[in-house]
């Protein structure tokens, strides 16, 4: 709980001091809320790969293997990494780059998928024949 208030509070400053440097120099702006982006992100990497482990340890006691659930991992961490720079590029005023990378991620995100697509396949032709 204690993680979130401090967290909130980074993002507090940053976009403070972010509406503060942006008028006067719009570069420093964007470069502070990118920081204040990454250092928030850096906060979770402990909690999100305890979430990774968790959740790895009970696809593995139910028995499903880890070719059917990384597919689907990745494609949310790619969701996630496009989501926030897709934002970070709006942020910025480059909301046409921003739609590109969505569509980029959407694409990195079916490729990421398609291992997972053909054990579905190979699961329904086996029962169909």
């Amino acid at each position: 709980m204690g993680l979130i208030f401090k967290m909130a509070a980074v993002a507090l400053c940053g976009a403070l001091l972010a509406a503060f440097l942006r008028p006067h120099t719009p570069v420093f702006g964007i470069l502070t809320a990118l920081i204040c982006g990454l250092v928030l992100l850096y906060a979770v990497m402990e909690p999100i790969g305890q979430i990774f482990n968790a959740l790895a340890g009970f696809l593995t006691a139910a028995g499903v293997s880890g070719a059917i659930y990384l597919p689907v991992i990745k494609a949310v961490g790619i969701a996630v990494i496009v989501h926030l720079t897709a934002q970070v590029c709006r942020d910025a005023g480059e909301g046409a780059l921003g739609s590109k990378l969505e569509l980029a991620g959407m694409i990195a995100a079916i490729a990421a998928c398609i291992p997972l697509m053909e054990q579905v396949f190979a699961m329904l032709e086996a029962m169909l024949l």
